[in-house]
């Protein structure tokens, strides 16, 4: 080895590879000016920029002092990863470089050598096969963790020709993968485009991981830097830390950024189709954009047997009896079992695992824990026998009420400490069970779930992050409907209880996934049909039984709430938090004292970011404060819904053995000895997977990439008379600002939680 002074250098000006690299800038360049002469609207200057910029970053990668440095330093070999996998690719296909390159070539070449080889049907196969995205997908995550590997890693360190083997499967390996991401020109892609947010993400898990591992390992996990990392004055651990930053930083950046912009243009092609259609200008003859029209969506119940069930009243009242009867199982221990939350079902079903299924299950499948609520099934056959007389009253038809009962109920969650409390979480279920029955006896429609439910208001905000969506199949047939069963009701069914109306209806705020609408329904007209998420809070338009939604500032303060309250009740876990409330208790000296004031102050810092930015934004583009508020909140309401999924899956996933051994003790308290001996050492010492933190970390940062796409696309439908000029670009970006300030000030809270040690509720102490 030479020594590190010299290292910068190794500049291979000379090289083969530069020659080679500028030869294929000239053949490239050659095709592109043919190109740029018939169709200068397709084939700008900015293809050509790309290519030429992903050629550089291929250059720097191989033929800069980086490549010298990767053997000394594991940072600099992680950069030139980064650059081999992620910036080069991306750039070199952005550049659309087949029809270029083809084109730059002599003319015999193409016609009579390149040409047969292109046309013969085995290698277009094998191009369908390499371009799929699974292909792509499959490509990198297995390259990223094979050749991280110690024993590849320092295979590749100790034997140049297994180096250049390395560089070459990240090279093209980052090519298959970001194929599908870029598409470029003239293939086809075999997914729809809304699925590539989805195929970056996971990606991004996969790479966060093994950025994690780098990050957390106790010891440096190559040895070959235990020696040569000391010459540039860091330790090869203190080297691995750091390279397992760029890894993950820029990376996770990467992969978010295309996301993005991906996901912006899923958001907003309704109004991207109606511009295009305005300049007469037609759409790039992609297979998705062509074929989306026609494909036809996917209906959950038109499905053989899921759908035949959940078309059902019968059987939609069946399951919720039969939840009704696991929740008067979980009184009955909370009862009469153990005092001890972690030996009780009512301990650890109630809070472990209930909650963090039903998060999961809100995000993906919708509002199924409102359709499933067993509080439902007694007011179904009470109404039987008793009609109710009253309307709930005008005065109250509001969502204040709700955002009281939430506010409340996450400060006495921990004032209380309801999770250590068996015998208190029986008592709040059949509180609830017997104000949900008497109020819904007393009023008309479902009052109970629209106006006052805090956990049915939870469930419905979660929802909007849901790919699902109870909605008409066909505009035209609601139009020739005269009867208006969806929402009145008949023999065959109720209609729907919060009033909304099936034509007018948008999102899943406010439906509780009843399904009384498609049993009403005579035409079978209404589908569980699937959709873009967050669509409903995107749109501002009027919608039924709600109104104009950032206009009503009762759901505003509601969403507020149940955003703040994500991050609060995740902070109250921590152990910087435990220790603060420890702290203020011993000097107060009232428990509910010092955890009120610790519980207010957090929420009002967390609350902080998002209203001054709103009160900043509005000042400088002249609107209304209240206005501006509304929709920041519904812009960053996404990176909330990602932080209960990431806190309450954290439980779930870390408690999840502790579910077996309650129900073990319970069947034994009855004289039931069929489940065995309760094993309390599920309940205690629970270890937590070394996937969980990168996946927590990644759940987030798609929170903050749909909130970036927001906040982008309200700024641009704000100015879009001028957002296709430069001073429009940079208006768009002014009025961004300072809501992407908040997003990622959210966000780096989010990640502070992540990554904080995290008080185990509901389980057994060590």
């Amino acid at each position: 080895m030479n020594a590190p002074a010299t290292m910068w250098s190794g500049w291979n000006v000379f090289a083969l590879f530069t020659f080679v690299a500028c030869a294929i800038l000239i053949v490239y360049w050659r095709g592109w000016r043919r190109l740029h002469r018939t169709m200068p609207l397709r084939w700008g200057w900015r293809r050509g920029i790309f290519f030429t910029a992903g050629v550089c970053a291929l250059w720097i990668a191989l033929q800069s002092p980086i490549d010298a440095l990767a053997s000394w330093r594991l940072a600099a070999h992680m950069t030139q990863h980064f650059l081999l996998t992620m910036i080069a690719p991306p750039l070199l296909l952005l550049g659309w470089p087949m029809p270029p390159l083809l084109a730059g070539v002599p003319r015999w070449l193409s016609r009579d050598v390149l040409g047969p080889i292109l046309a013969w049907p085995r290698a277009q196969q094998c191009g369908i096969f390499l371009t799929h995205p699974l292909t792509g997908w499959l490509a990198m995550v297995l390259l990223t963790w094979g050749w991280h590997l110690p024993v590849t890693y320092q295979l590749a360190l100790e034997v140049p020709a297994w180096h250049v083997v390395e560089h070459m499967c990240f090279l093209w390996g980052g090519i298959l993968f970001w194929w599908s991401v870029v598409a470029p020109y003239p293939w086809r892609s075999p997914w729809p485009r809304v699925a590539m947010p989805l195929y970056l993400l996971s990606a991004d898990v996969a790479n966060t991981i093994v950025a994690a591992i780098l990050a957390f390992a106790p010891n440096a996990i190559y040895p070959w830097y235990e020696s040569t990392a000391p010459t540039f004055g860091v330790t090869a651990l203190t080297d691995q830390q750091q390279a397992a930053a760029i890894m993950w930083i820029p990376g996770q950046l990467v992969y978010l950024i295309p996301a993005v912009v991906i996901l912006f243009n899923a958001l907003s092609s309704t109004r991207s189709q109606r511009a295009r259609a305005s300049k007469n200008i037609s759409l790039p003859q992609f297979a998705y954009s062509n074929r989306r029209a026609k494909r036809p969506l996917f209906d959950a119940l038109a499905l053989p047997v899921i759908g035949g069930a959940l078309k059902s009243a019968r059987v939609r009242g069946a399951i919720r009896w039969v939840m009704l009867i696991g929740a008067l199982v979980i009184v009955a221990d909370g009862w009469f079992g153990p005092r001890e939350a972690s030996t009780n079902i009512a301990g650890t079903w109630t809070w472990t695992h209930w909650r963090g299924f039903t998060a999961m299950a809100l995000v993906a499948g919708g509002n199924l824990a409102c359709m499933t609520c067993p509080l439902i099934a007694p007011r179904t056959f009470l109404r039987r026998f008793i009609t109710p007389r009253f309307r709930w009253p005008r005065a109250l038809g509001t969502k204040w009420l709700a955002a009281v009962l939430i506010a409340a109920w996450l400060l006495c969650y921990e004032i209380w400490s309801l999770w250590d409390s068996s015998f208190a979480t029986a008592w709040i279920i059949v509180g609830y069970l017997v104000v949900v029955t008497v109020v819904d006896l007393l009023f008309e429609g479902a009052t109970f779930c629209k106006w006052l439910c805090p956990i049915g208001q939870y469930q419905m905000a979660l929802s909007v992050a849901s790919p699902l969506e109870v909605r008409m199949r066909s505009s035209d047939v609601c139009t020739s409907c005269q009867t208006q069963d969806c929402l009145r009701g008949n023999a065959a069914a109720p209609g729907c209880g919060t009033g909304l109306f099936m034509p007018k209806k948008v999102g899943n705020l406010d439906c509780t996934f009843c399904l009384d609408c498609v049993s009403a329904c005579p035409h079978d007209n209404i589908g569980l049909l699937t959709r873009v998420p967050f669509t409903d809070i995107a749109q501002d338009g009027w919608r039924s039984s709600i109104g104009v939604l950032s206009k009503r500032m009762d759901f505003i303060v509601l969403l507020t709430i149940i955003s703040v309250g994500a991050f609060a009740n995740a902070m109250a876990m921590t152990e910087p938090m435990l220790v603060m409330v420890q702290e203020c208790r011993e000097w107060i000296g009232s428990n509910v004292v010092a955890v009120t004031l610790i519980v207010f102050s957090c929420m009002i810092a967390i609350a902080l970011p998002m209203v001054l930015a709103a009160w900043i934004e509005a000042r400088v583009g002249s609107q209304h404060v209240r206005a501006t508020i509304a929709q920041m909140t519904l812009s960053l309401l996404p990176l909330s819904i990602t932080m209960w999924l990431a806190h309450l899956g954290f439980h779930f996933v870390t408690g999840f053995r502790s579910a077996w051994p309650p129900l073990q003790r319970a069947a034994q308290d009855m004289g039931l000895h069929l489940l065995g001996p309760p094993q309390w050492s599920a309940n205690c010492c629970a270890i937590m997977p070394a996937w969980l933190i990168p996946a927590q970390l990644c759940i987030v940062g798609a929170g903050l990439l749909v909130t970036i796409s927001l906040i982008w696309s309200r700024a641009e439908q704000s100015m879009q008379h001028t957002q296709n000029t430069l001073p429009g670009m940079l208006a768009v970006m002014r009025r961004a600002c300072m809501g992407m300030l908040a997003a990622i000030s959210w966000w780096v809270l989010a990640v502070w939680i992540v990554l904080q040690p995290m008080q185990m509720r509901g389980l057994l102490s060590p």
